[in-house]
C-alpha cells in the first residue's frame, strides 16, 4: 500500500518547525541523522511521511532511507548530537511531547 502524501495536523505542525530548524533544506550531511533522531518518536510510516514532505522525496524511497539510517549506514553520534542540538533549538520538544 503507497504512503500517503496529506499529512495530519500534528505531523504537518512537525513538517512546519521542521521548515524553521532547515530553511535552506535538509542537507545530505543531516538527512541520515535527522532520520536517526527522530526515529523513536514516530511510526516508520509517519516519519517517512513526515520527511518526504520536508525533502520533497518520495515517501517509499525515504522509508527505505529510513531502515538504512538505523542499521547500515548509521550515522557519527557527533552528527546526531549537532543535529539534536538544531532541533531542540526550534522546539522539537514541545512537539514531541504532545504525541
Amino acid at each position: 500500500m503507497p504512503l500517503r502524501t496529506e499529512l495530519d495536523e500534528p505531523l504537518a505542525e512537525v513538517v512546519s518547525m521542521l521548515h524553521k530548524a532547515f530553511p535552506d533544506g535538509v542537507g545530505s550531511s543531516d538527512y541520515y541523522a535527522l532520520l536517526t533522531v527522530l526515529y523513536e518518536h514516530f511510526s516508520d510510516r509517519n516519519l517517512a511521511q513526515v520527511v518526504a514532505q520536508l525533502t520533497h522525496r518520495d515517501p517509499e524511497r525515504v522509508l527505505n532511507d529510513l531502515h538504512q539510517a538505523v542499521t547500515l549506514a548509521k550515522p557519527s553520534p557527533e552528527a546526531i548530537e549537532a543535529l539534536t542540538s538544531c532541533l531542540h533549538r526550534h522546539g522539537i520538544d514541545k512537539l514531541l511531547a504532545d504525541d
